[in-house]
């Protein structure tokens, strides 16, 4: 379990994406010093606690990459709408920040990039209506922007 990196509520800063990378690469910068793990098998991060599909696109943007294991329990289940839309935002969230990462909004913000996914993209938009706290944070006038 590698934290959220301060995006979801669990402990930690956007600078400890170290220990996700510590999990994956072979040799790797440790807290103190660079570590090599002598072909240790690889594992998978994993992410939880306050995790939505809000919160995702910046953390992964982050971290560098999506390659987790998410377990966003509230994220899912308290979508307005339901689970099965809560976990398919989640979905959403990292397809966003992929189309983003690859350009297709053009030369905007990720937020902005985000908020244009979502208006065509219901679940997504419905995060945005559950998370209403998170959006206002992360995604400044979003309800203007999003309609």
């Amino acid at each position: 379990h590698t934290g959220t990196m301060s995006f979801g509520k669990m402990e930690g800063d956007a600078s400890d994406k170290n220990i996700g990378f510590m999990l994956q690469d072979d040799v790797a910068d440790g807290p103190y010093y660079r570590q090599e793990w002598e072909g240790m098998k690889q594992t998978t991060p994993i992410i939880s606690g306050g995790m939505n599909a809000l919160r995702l696109p910046a953390f992964f943007e982050n971290l560098g990459h999506s390659n987790v294991i998410l377990t966003a329990g509230g994220g899912a289940f308290g979508h307005k709408d339901g689970p099965k839309q809560g976990a398919i935002s989640c979905g959403q969230g990292e397809e966003a920040w992929k189309l983003w990462k690859a350009g297709t909004y053009g030369d905007v913000s990720l937020s902005d990039g985000v908020v244009e996914y979502a208006k065509t993209h219901e679940e997504i938009k419905g995060a945005f209506l559950t998370f209403q706290k998170d959006a206002d944070q992360i995604y400044p006038g979003w309800k203007e922007k999003l309609g």
